[in-house]
């Protein structure tokens, strides 16, 4: 009886880890609403329904034709519990940054500061935020050192400054995005990206100019739109953000001139939205490339682009000690979830955002980022370095002029 309930539970999990990498492989592939929620519900319904057949067989079973092919699955199940989900953990935890890149990190409790009710807005998902242990009102301000061997000689020290997936929405204060906002301005910077997702309701979309327009780069303020933007007005979400002073780049490639150098940035938040060429970058020294998902890397790989930014799978918001991540809206489920990849010459950044649709976050603090660019070969980090690591950094400003 032991024995029978052991595998009834295995089977249960390898099922229910079949459903996650399913419901996150639909997350990712673009469908657009309603769309979105008629296939959803048939994913749910679907779960629930082999959920019932393999308790039926269980309980049950009477070796008829269709058990086998419930046997099957349930078999199936059992090595995905068994192998499938252990391996992808012990991956996600061994794996380790690039060669080259070093982190120096700061922690603030902004319900501490604040005061927790001061943060918390009436919309309908608020009552998330006053869980305990929810992590949403920390904030970790992430400032990295990041050796980029194709990076020109003469932008040694470039700064980039990276917020993605703000989701303002009426569960919060507005003030909460304004301290958010303020703390990246504090840093000097001479690009600053936002790489989508910036609201999740109609009526935070006032909100955009007085808090986005606190942010500035030296050299440019650059933004793309998320999955999330296109459910909202995208249109509007847009316009605002070039009245708070940021440039458009969602599928079009625009260029800069940094010390006499050429800088290609471009942007997409394809599958949703524009597709961005990566073959028709205009000739440059450096492309930068700021893509929403980053299930665009392997495309960015083979297209050589030099650095590219990314968002949207906020970390997973939700990590399981031992297992990670398990909700992930990616083509690649639970890979891409933050920090660094590098491929060939192409190096990724995936931050785990600010917020989200559904305000909770254990064991996934929001975080803003600071990327300090350097020239030259890898250094001598070694590559046994985790991604949670907390080095040092030479954060010493210099300031770039722009022919432009």
């Amino acid at each position: 009886m032991i024995l029978n309930w052991s595998l009834a539970g295995l089977v249960a999990i390898g099922h229910v880890g079949i459903f996650v990498y399913l419901t996150n492989l639909l997350h990712g592939v673009g469908i657009m609403p309603p769309s979105r929620e008629r296939v959803g519900k048939v994913h749910l319904s679907m779960g629930l329904l082999v959920s019932g057949a393999l308790a039926w067989e269980f309980f049950q079973g009477s070796g008829t034709y269709w058990s086998w092919p419930i046997r099957g699955y349930a078999l199936l199940c059992l090595v995905v519990a068994l192998i499938g989900i252990p391996v992808c953990s012990l991956l996600i935890h061994r794996r380790r940054i690039p060669d080259g890149i070093a982190e120096h990190t700061s922690d603030i409790d902004l319900a501490h500061r604040l005061g927790k009710e001061n943060l918390i807005g009436s919309g309908r998902h608020s009552w998330l935020l006053r869980i305990k242990g929810n992590d949403s009102f920390r904030l970790r301000k992430r400032e990295w050192t990041v050796t980029v061997p194709t990076l020109p000689a003469v932008w040694d020290g470039l700064s980039i400054v990276q917020v993605s997936d703000l989701h303002f929405a009426p569960c919060f204060q507005q003030r909460f995005f304004e301290h958010i906002a303020d703390e990246a301005a504090e840093w000097p910077a001479d690009l600053v990206v936002f790489t989508g997702d910036l609201i999740d309701h109609d009526l935070a979309l006032d909100w955009i100019v007085p808090v986005m327009s606190r942010l500035s780069g030296r050299l440019g303020t650059f933004s793309i739109l998320g999955n999330h933007d296109f459910d909202h007005r995208p249109t509007d979400v847009q316009k605002r953000l070039e009245e708070a002073g940021f440039v458009d780049v969602e599928g079009i490639w625009t260029q800069l001139k940094i010390e006499g150098m050429t800088l290609a940035l471009g942007g997409t938040s394809t599958p949703w939205g524009p597709k961005l060429d990566l073959n028709a970058a205009p000739d440059a020294d450096f492309r930068l490339f700021l893509s929403h998902s980053p299930d665009q890397f392997p495309g960015a790989v083979e297209s050589g682009i030099d650095l590219m930014l990314s968002g949207h799978n906020h970390g997973g918001q939700i990590r399981l000690p031992g297992i990670g991540p398990v909700f992930m809206p990616s083509r690649y489920s639970r890979h891409f979830d933050r920090g660094y990849f590098r491929s060939g010459r192409t190096l990724l950044h995936v931050s785990q955002g600010v917020a989200g649709k559904h305000p909770i976050r254990f064991g996934c603090i929001p975080e803003i980022s600071r990327l300090v660019l350097r020239v030259g070969h890898e250094s001598s980090l070694s590559s046994s370095t985790p991604q949670n690591a907390r080095l040092s950094q030479d954060a010493t400003p210099r300031i770039f002029s722009s022919s432009d």
